[in-house]
């Protein structure tokens, strides 16, 4: 039973179709996100054979990973602006065309110069992914249930981590890094084809009743005009409260899953390739787990600064133990399981930014989020790798000092987390004007 802002019971046929083909839409691009999440954290586990590839150090090689979060970062606005002018199914099908050549360049790259360009090309064709994705649960899903859908693309988000990881190690080893990240592009365009195909922007486009109508929200329009929409979402200082916030919680997401988690273990616990890639993906089962249960827990309650203080905090503490103290090798699973679920705070921020803001900005407010968490996750690797050459003969040490530039950024989020807004799981935004 579907129940209006005036409280009249529905049950109609047309309803129980919109609550049926939505998981289509969302699906399918959810799947897409899949890809958008490998590509970010692929670097990692191949990081040998990069560096063996094109004669490179470490600071070369996170500027490999880095490409994709300059492109990711450029992106994030003009995507969000996309998502609310022309609609999700233009934005990602012509993009993940871009994504898909770029994978191809990236591994029959000849230079580095050249596979500089392919992970360029892929941040910006999948920059777009997420926030169409954001933009399609705020047309297609209850705003009821905004924090729990955040936390499915979550369990999407770490579906991709996870295939990144040992998989992806398998993968290598029967093809060769190359050549999975050619079949990588191959099937993006499969992906891009069943978007065009399937998705649509609002229940509106099959004859279906929208959300606007079934919880008496405001209509939202496709005409918006695009500086005045961008300035509402920039001059509203919750938006950067929680913008500061992600930026610690994505760079130790993207630092731990992504560039240094792997190497790190192999280093500092003498471990294999397989057996620190099998280490991580405890993390990014943590990472899945507190992506599903901190939206449920938080729509539960109705309150979102709590879960954001505590899993900070939590998140803090975590990067310590991992960098100050050496752990039996046995327990290491289970820590990382909890850390994951600790570092996932991040996806609280995306929560908190559209109910600050005018819920027809769905699609910048996110973009703006992002924007500045990419900003980090581009750069603070790339001073990481620059210590970590720095200190070559003692890698160890040189590890530790790396760490120690991540463990302030996440210092200062955790700090600032104190600020953020309590919406109580409702959109408070009150525009100036009124």
């Amino acid at each position: 039973m579907i129940q209006t802002s005036q409280g009249m019971a529905m049950d109609r046929p047309d309803v129980k179709k919109l609550e049926r083909y939505r998981w289509v839409v969302w699906t399918i691009l959810a799947l897409m996100y899949i890809f958008v999440t490998f590509h970010r954290m692929a670097t990692g586990v191949v990081k040998a054979e990069l560096q063996e590839a094109f004669g490179i150090g470490a600071a070369q090689f996170a500027n490999i990973g880095s490409m994709y979060f300059y492109a990711y970062f450029i992106m994030q606005i003009p995507s969000g602006i996309l998502a609310d002018k022309i609609g999700p199914r233009k934005t990602v099908t012509w993009f993940s065309l871009m994504a898909a050549a770029g994978s191809v360049i990236f591994g029959l790259a000849p230079t580095l110069a050249i596979a500089y360009l392919g992970r360029f090309m892929v941040g910006i064709g999948v920059s777009v992914v997420f926030i169409c994705l954001i933009k399609i649960q705020s047309r297609w899903f209850y705003s009821r249930n905004f924090a729990l859908m955040i936390g499915f693309v979550g369990l999407s988000a770490n579906s991709g981590a996870l295939l990144a990881q040992t998989p992806l190690v398998y993968a290598t080893s029967l093809l060769g890094w190359r050549m999975t990240f050619v079949a990588l592009g191959v099937m993006m365009l499969f992906f891009a084809g069943l978007t065009k195909a399937f998705v649509k922007d609002d229940p509106s486009e099959m004859g279906l009743p929208g959300m606007d109508e079934l919880e008496g929200r405001p209509t939202v329009k496709s005409d918006l005009k695009v500086l005045p929409s961008l300035k509402s979402v920039l001059s509203n200082p919750r938006t950067w409260v929680v913008s500061l916030v992600n930026i610690g919680m994505y760079v130790g997401y993207i630092v731990l899953l992504g560039q240094f988690g792997v190497p790190y273990l192999m280093t500092s616990y003498g471990l294999e390739r397989i057996p620190a890639a099998n280490m991580i993906i405890a993390a990014v089962l943590g990472s899945a787990v507190g992506a599903m249960t901190i939206g449920y827990i938080s729509d539960r309650i109705k309150r979102r600064k709590p879960v954001l203080v505590a899993l900070s905090v939590l998140s803090l503490a975590g990067w310590l133990l991992f960098v100050y103290v050496k752990m039996p090798v046995s327990v290491l699973p289970v820590f990382l399981f909890l850390h994951g679920f600790a570092i996932t705070n991040f996806t609280m921020t995306w929560t908190i930014a559209n109910e600050v803001n005018d819920r027809r900005l769905a699609g910048i407010a996110t973009g703006v989020v992002n924007c500045i968490g990419f900003a980090g996750a581009a750069v603070l690797p790339v001073v990481m790798g620059k210590i970590l050459d720095a200190y070559s003969a003692a890698p160890q040490l040189g590890y530790e000092k790396a760490f120690q530039v991540l463990i302030a950024v996440v210092a200062v989020s955790a700090l600032v987390s104190f600020f953020a807004t309590e919406t109580k799981a409702e959109n408070v935004f009150v525009s100036s004007s009124n």
